[in-house]
């Protein structure tokens, strides 16, 4: 299974990334949406890793994106603000936008997390697409 991984936080990508190797995951990690969106063309993936606050171009840009497509893949959303806050309103994303969020994504976690529920959350999404694929 191959996991792209778009966040701006290095050092949780590098965390991130160890724990889904170690699971056998192949991983590629980008720092900001436009970069993401770049790799989604070229290279096919089964899951996205995807924080909302992003530099250029927002996470939910490319959650947007990503779920218009031809063949949408699973997202699994972090955010550093809780949902039901006032989530990214500086991204111009309100409480329709958040609303959105939650219908496109397929998960959500806030951060902090703890990675042994970030692993489970990713092993369930995994596991609908190996089961819709037999």
């Amino acid at each position: 299974m191959k996991v792209l991984l778009i966040d701006d936080d290095e050092e949780l990508c590098t965390e991130l990334s160890e724990v889904l190797e170690a699971e056998g995951f192949e991983v590629d990690t980008v720092f900001d949406g436009a970069q993401g969106l770049k790799y989604l063309r070229v290279r096919q993936y089964q899951i996205i890793v995807l924080d909302l606050k992003l530099p250029g171009l927002s996470g939910y840009g490319v959650l947007e994106s990503v779920k218009k497509s031809a063949h949408p893949l699973k997202v699994l959303v972090l955010s550093g603000k809780p949902m039901g806050n006032a989530l990214l309103k500086e991204n111009g994303v309100d409480g329709n936008g958040e609303e959105q969020i939650l219908k496109m994504a397929d998960a959500v976690m806030n951060k902090p997390f703890i990675v042994k529920e970030f692993l489970r959350q990713i092993k369930t999404l995994t596991k609908g697409i190996v089961e819709n694929s037999q």
